[in-house]
């Protein structure tokens, strides 16, 4: 195995660094051509100096990540924000490196694309498991207990339409709570009323007992973490820190096809991962950041899909000079 790149990685890199922080390591490796003959290539290599897994890491330790070039530009092609980060990362960090490394970054018009739903996926991922905005948590709960109340209070196969009324009295108006209606499909003449909780639906007919079933399930989705934070407690600071910054850097990658590192937004970031700023304003700044992301994405000039075809030449000339080397022993 060759390295064909080997950098550093993680939060030296984007500046938000804290002295209880590790050392990242990524790296990107031509695999022996004896394992591509053979089809044995490691797609990726994974060293970690911590033996207990059941701690956190410090700052005396490594955790270090390879990728085979072809795993690396198939994740690069994704839009992953690992392989992403990986391209952009300044030189100062950059341990050693071939000049394959520079072609590829030479041509990044060819791999960059404006589908980030990688970017997206994580910044929606930590919104949901703390209930961003926090009020999603609140609406939801409510629910349960209208639910759970009127299941005392008659038979639980009882159906939803005939607490309808004292449903929009109590829920109409709430944020991220909808009232609609829809036709039936193949029969337009039946319209059938539905309520809509935090996106999650459920019809008139449904029996209270499944209702609630629906919205509890919601509710669990958030996670104990999710409901401590409606009151500032128990929230991962750290990884809602890095949902800004995966929000950020999405955002400058889509209108200046570019990526800064170390991040320009470092203070914020910091104050964030410390616990420092309210948990609403941090649960504000990932939805603002949310929405920015889906209209960047609908101007964005990146075009719609990568170059695959010349990621697969640069790949196979690539193997194909690694087993020439093999061939000629």
């Amino acid at each position: 195995m060759t390295a064909l790149v080997r950098m550093q990685f993680g939060s030296h890199v984007y500046g938000t660094n804290v002295p209880t922080s590790d050392h990242d390591y990524k790296a990107v490796h031509f695999p022996d051509g004896r394992e591509i003959l053979l089809q044995r290539v490691q797609n990726a290599i994974n060293v970690k100096t911590k033996q207990d897994g059941t701690q956190k890491n410090g700052p005396d330790d490594i955790d270090f990540e390879s990728f085979s070039l072809q795993k690396y530009m198939k994740l690069l092609l994704d839009g992953q924000t690992v392989a992403i980060t990986m391209l952009f990362t300044p030189e100062r960090w950059i341990i050693e490196s071939l000049p394959l490394w520079d072609e590829i970054r030479a041509n990044k018009h060819l791999w960059l694309h404006r589908g980030v739903a990688a970017f997206a996926g994580y910044c929606r991922q930590q919104a949901n498991k703390y209930g961003i905005k926090g009020s999603r948590v609140a609406v939801t709960r409510a629910m349960v207990g209208f639910l759970q109340n009127r299941i005392e209070a008659s038979y639980p196969a009882c159906k939803l339409s005939q607490h309808w009324d004292e449903l929009i009295a109590i829920m109409s108006g709430q944020e991220h709570v909808e009232f609609l209606t829809d036709s039936l499909r193949g029969r337009p003449e039946c319209v059938v009323r539905m309520v809509s909780v935090c996106n999650r639906k459920a019809q008139e007919h449904v029996t209270l007992k499944e209702a609630l079933k629906i919205y509890q399930h919601l509710l669990d989705e958030y996670g104990h973490r999710a409901r401590l934070a409606e009151t500032n407690e128990g929230v991962d600071w750290k990884a809602l820190m890095h949902a800004v910054r995966v929000c950020r850097e999405a955002e400058e990658l889509l209108t200046h096809h570019t990526v800064s590192y170390p991040r320009p937004e470092a203070e914020l970031l910091l104050q964030i991962r410390k616990g420092q700023l309210p948990y609403r304003q941090v649960a504000e700044l990932i939805e603002d950041g949310m929405v920015r992301l889906e209209e960047c994405q609908r101007l964005s000039a990146l075009p719609e899909k990568p170059d695959y075809d010349a990621a697969d030449d640069l790949v196979a000339s690539a193997y194909r000079n690694r087993v020439t080397l093999v061939e000629g022993r």
